[in-house]
């Protein structure tokens, strides 16, 4: 994997084995991301929700400005265990490189 490492946060007590996919389509774990404590780390760019703040960001998406644009995230769906019992997580949270702690 390259230094630009996008992150997830697994769930509270996930335990392999994890079955990923991103945007509906599977992942292979050491092909397409690493497993490293609590956290799926993906080499290659994911692209997160963007978060629109203050008022004139929400009176454009009032006005139909700028929406479209912003729906492009990538969406990650998660298959763990907890326990012994299989359990699911959908729309996963994206962290960038920046905002993923080790």
């Amino acid at each position: 994997m390259n230094d630009d490492v996008w992150s997830v946060a697994l769930p509270e007590g996930a335990e392999p084995p994890f079955q990923v996919w991103v945007n509906g389509e599977p992942r292979e774990e050491g092909a397409d991301y690493a497993v490293e404590g609590r956290w799926l780390r993906f080499g290659s760019p994911l692209r997160p929700k963007v978060r629109r703040k203050g008022l004139g960001g929400r009176m454009m998406l009032l006005a139909g400005i700028g929406v479209y644009g912003d729906q492009k995230a990538d969406v990650v769906d998660l298959r763990y265990h907890v326990g012994g019992q299989v359990m699911h997580a959908t729309d996963l949270p994206i962290l960038p490189p920046a905002d993923a702690g080790a």
